[in-house]
Parts: C-alpha cells; structure tokens; sequence
C-alpha cells in the first residue's frame, strides 16, 4: 500500500488491508514503505512498527499479531462510512459520530467509540471543542479491557 490508498475503518476486522491478527511481517508486506520498530513504553511486550511515510503506528500482542493501528495528522487519512476525521474541527465530528453511536464517550483527550472500535485523539480538547482531530487508533476487540 502506498500514501493515497484507502484506509476505511471496519469495525473490529481492521482498516484497508490491515487485518487485525496479520504478523507484523504480512503487515508490513502489505504496506510495503520502510518502517522502524520502537518500544512504545518501558512495559511494552513487543515493539511497535512506525511506518514514518504515512505517519501510522502498528502495535502488536502476542505471539506478535497486530492488534491496534494508530494514525497521526500528517499522513494517512482513515475513514468511517466515508467520513474523513483529520484536521476537521473535533465537535463537528464528535457530533457526527454521536448519531451513529449515542454511547461513545468523550475524555480529555478525544472520542472513543467501543461499538465501532476506534478512538479520535484532539489534543487541547479540554479548552476548545474546536481543534482539530490529530490523530486515530483503530482498535480490536478486547484492546482496552486491561
């Protein structure tokens, strides 16, 4: 996959031609850009792929299966149903997303909805509905029951 292509979200499968489950190697077979893994925090398992292009992190579990995919505000942007979120006003999506699923929740950060398995991070949220979405993690299920 190369910058341009699509990333639409499918709830709790994946996102384009990202399954959730896929090796870190079918992964980056699929991407097909350089990468380079990093341990995202001193208690991470396993390290995380940043495909640095597209501005996309892919976190993995064990046995070193993809499980999360995360998208930053310069590169790739992901959709739902069509909708694009990056750079859009977060209230504008937020209310958006809320037709769609009365009970996802807003924290200080952004928007997590558990019935489609994705979470919208806006940082600065807490002084202005306004900014912008920075930034995307498509989830599996069970992601973040820990």
């Amino acid at each position: 996959m190369k910058a341009g292509n699509d990333f639409e979200i499918m709830p709790y499968v994946g996102i384009g031609k990202i399954r959730f489950g896929m090796t870190k190697e079918e992964v980056r077979a699929t991407l097909g850009v350089p990468f380079e893994s990093f341990l995202k925090s001193e208690s991470s398992e396993l390290p995380t792929d940043a495909f640095d292009s597209l501005s996309i992190h892919v976190y993995y579990k064990l046995p070193g299966v993809c499980e999360a995919i995360e998208f930053g505000d310069f590169g790739e942007n992901p959709t739902f149903k069509g909708y694009k979120f990056m750079g859009k006003p977060y209230k504008m999506v937020e209310d958006w997303l809320k037709n769609l699923d009365p009970d996802c929740y807003k924290d200080n950060t952004g928007l997590t909805t558990m019935k489609f398995g994705f979470s919208l991070f806006s940082p600065g949220l807490t002084t202005n509905l306004n900014v912008p979405v920075k930034g995307v993690i498509v989830f599996e299920k069970g992601y973040y029951d820990n």
